[in-house]
Order: structure tokens, then C-alpha cells, then sequence
């Protein structure tokens, strides 16, 4: 596929480096984080002191390694991939933001039908560490700063409009996803717009 973060390829095979960093993310401490999408392990750079998604999603371990090593950084500084791949292989197993793994896999038809279980409350919170906000011109706090959507992510971000529930973001706020983030909260913004 044309981003190189989600493939038909086994994790490893015949897989190139990812996208470029995202703008505005770029250089950020943060840590790895990872989630299930229909059983396919996707990793993530986070921020966890602003709460900020750094990274698309990413399927092979070794190119979130590289991702991390080229914009990402550490409380102290920048490192190699070979420290970067410890970190990668440590959140299969831990989260620093959830407590159990079934908190952090999802599938598709789970967030069609707007039922992800004891993963809700984590999809929300990672739906607005990895969106825009279109009134926010602060390229600092975009994906995609200035340039035109999906210029620095590879992917055009699908725009998101959640609402009915309390608790969920606004009724009427259209948010756009950072990088390829839409694989996970495009099926879950249609079936809130169903439900």
C-alpha cells in the first residue's frame, strides 16, 4: 500500500520504511505503545505527557523501531533502533495506558456495530489523542499543519463527526485523524452516525 504501514505482507516481508514523521510530532518524547486490530499487532509513538498520538500506525516492528530512531525522542534524547526495537517488543506485552490487553484490541465489526466492550473507553481516549482539530492553526498541534490534509501522513485523514452519547466528543465537532488512524475510528464514527 501506498503508506507502507499497513500491509498484506507478513510483519518483516518486503515491508519499506514507513511514512514520514508527522508534522508538528516530530522530535517529541514519548514512548511505544501498541493495539489489535483484527489480529494484526499495529504500534504507536505517544506522548504521554501531552497526550499525543506521535506516529501512524505501524505493523512491523522493525519499522517502528526506525520510525521511533528517525522522530522520535526519549527523556534522554535521541537512540538508536536497537534501543528503539526493546521498547517496541515490551508494549506488545505492557501499556503504560491500559491495564489489560482486551482494554486495547478491536476489530472491525466490533466498532461498526459501535460494541468494543472494555475497549471503549481507551478508543475514546486514543480518538482524541490522534485527531485534529480543523479550527486549531497551530501547526504545532496538527498532523498535518498547513499543507494540505494527508500531504505529511501519507494517507488522507477521513474526517470523524461522533456525537449522541454523553461523554463522546462533541455532536457537532469534525475531527480528522492523524496519519493512517482512520483504520480505527472510521468504522466506529459510522456506526455512531447509525446508531
Amino acid at each position: 500500500m501506498a503508506d507502507n504501514t499497513i500491509s498484506d505482507a507478513a510483519p518483516g516481508e518486503n515491508v519499506t520504511d514507513p511514512v514520514p514523521g508527522l508534522t508538528g510530532r516530530i522530535g517529541v518524547v514519548g514512548g511505544i505503545e501498541s493495539l489489535v486490530l483484527d489480529g494484526r499487532r499495529l504500534w504507536f509513538g505517544f506522548d504521554f505527557t501531552s497526550d499525543q498520538v506521535l506516529s501512524p500506525l505501524i505493523d512491523d516492528a522493525d519499522a517502528m523501531a526506525r520510525y521511533a530512531a528517525r522522530y522520535m525522542r526519549q527523556r534522554t534524547g535521541a537512540h538508536d533502533e536497537s534501543y528503539w526495537s526493546q521498547l517496541v517488543r515490551a508494549a506488545v506485552e505492557n501499556s503504560d495506558l491500559v491495564r489489560y490487553d482486551e482494554q486495547r484490541t478491536f476489530t472491525t465489526q466490533s466498532l461498526e456495530a459501535g460494541d468494543v466492550g472494555p475497549a471503549r473507553g481507551h478508543l475514546l481516549y486514543l480518538l482524541d489523542a490522534a485527531t485534529e482539530d480543523p479550527a486549531d492553526d497551530d501547526p504545532a498541534h496538527t498532523g498535518t499543519g498547513f499543507e494540505e490534509p494527508g500531504t505529511q501522513s501519507g494517507l488522507r485523514p477521513d474526517e470523524v463527526t461522533l456525537g449522541g452519547e454523553v461523554g463522546e466528543r462533541g455532536t457537532a465537532l469534525t475531527l480528522r485523524t492523524v496519519g493512517n488512524w482512520s483504520l480505527l475510528f472510521a468504522p466506529y464514527a459510522r456506526s455512531t452516525q447509525t446508531a
